[in-house]
C-alpha cells in the first residue's frame, strides 16, 4: 500500500512537469490576426527570446501602436525578462500615452517612455545602459530623424537611421528595422554590430547605410 501511495503521489506530481510551457524558451506563439498584421515575426520572436537587449528602428507611424503592443504582450505572456522603452519626442509620447488609457494598460504592462526633448546625450548614456541589460529600446519615427547626440552633430552624418546605429555600435546591440508595405508593418532581419568593422564613425556609416539601403529592398 506505501508503494502504491508513492506511485499516485509521483503521477500526481507529474503532471505539472508534463504540461509545463515550453513557449518561453523555444517560439513565441503569435494570432491569426497578428501574422494578417505582421511580416518578419520570427525575427521578432528571435531577438525577444534572446538574451541581449536589441533596438527597434520603427520607420512606419504606427498610429494604433500595434507593434509596442505585441512586443510589451509577448514579454508578459512568455515571462521575459525584458523591457520596453518607447524613444521620441513628448508630443508623439502623449498620443501613445493616451491610446493605454485604462488602468490594465497603465500598470499591467511592463514598459516606460523616454522623452529625446530631454538631455539628448543622457538619454543615449541611458539608453546604451538599458541595452547593455537586455532591454528593448523602441525609436519611433521622430527619434529616428531628429534625435541627434553630440557625437553625431559633431560627425555630421547624412545617413537617417544614425542614431540607432551608434546606440547599435556602443551597446553592441542588434537592430531590427520595420516599415510599412502593403498594409503589414514589416519586420526586417536584424542588423548586428560585429558585421562592420574600422573605426566608431566608419561602423555608424556603414551600418546605417545597411539599414537605410534595406528599406528599399
Amino acid at each position: 500500500m506505501g508503494k502504491l501511495s508513492f506511485l499516485l503521489a509521483e503521477d500526481y506530481i507529474k503532471p505539472k512537469i508534463y504540461f509545463r510551457s515550453k513557449t518561453s524558451t523555444d517560439s513565441i506563439i503569435y494570432s491569426k490576426d497578428t501574422k494578417k498584421q505582421f511580416r518578419g515575426l520570427d525575427y521578432l520572436s528571435q531577438m525577444l527570446l534572446s538574451t541581449t537587449g536589441f533596438i527597434v528602428n520603427a520607420f512606419q507611424i504606427d498610429y494604433y501602436q500595434l507593434l509596442p503592443r505585441l512586443i510589451f504582450e509577448s514579454i508578459d505572456a512568455h515571462k521575459i525578462s525584458k523591457k520596453l522603452y518607447l524613444v521620441g519626442p513628448e508630443l508623439s509620447l502623449s498620443i501613445i500615452k493616451r491610446g493605454f488609457t485604462t488602468t490594465y494598460d497603465k500598470h499591467f504592462y511592463n514598459f516606460e517612455y523616454l522623452n529625446i526633448e530631454n538631455n539628448q546625450d543622457d538619454l543615449l548614456n541611458q539608453c546604451v545602459e538599458l541595452l547593455k541589460e537586455g532591454h528593448v529600446v523602441y525609436l519611433l519615427p521622430e527619434a529616428t530623424f531628429h534625435w541627434e547626440p553630440s557625437f553625431l552633430r559633431e560627425n555630421e552624418y547624412s545617413t537617417i537611421p544614425s542614431c540607432s546605429s551608434l546606440l547599435s555600435q556602443l551597446a553592441n546591440a542588434p537592430v531590427l528595422t520595420t516599415h510599412d508595405k502593403s498594409d503589414n508593418i514589416v519586420i526586417l532581419h536584424p542588423d548586428f554590430p560585429s558585421e562592420y568593422s574600422g573605426s566608431l564613425s566608419d561602423c555608424i556609416e556603414q551600418q546605417s547605410q545597411t539599414i537605410y539601403q534595406s528599406l528599399t529592398n
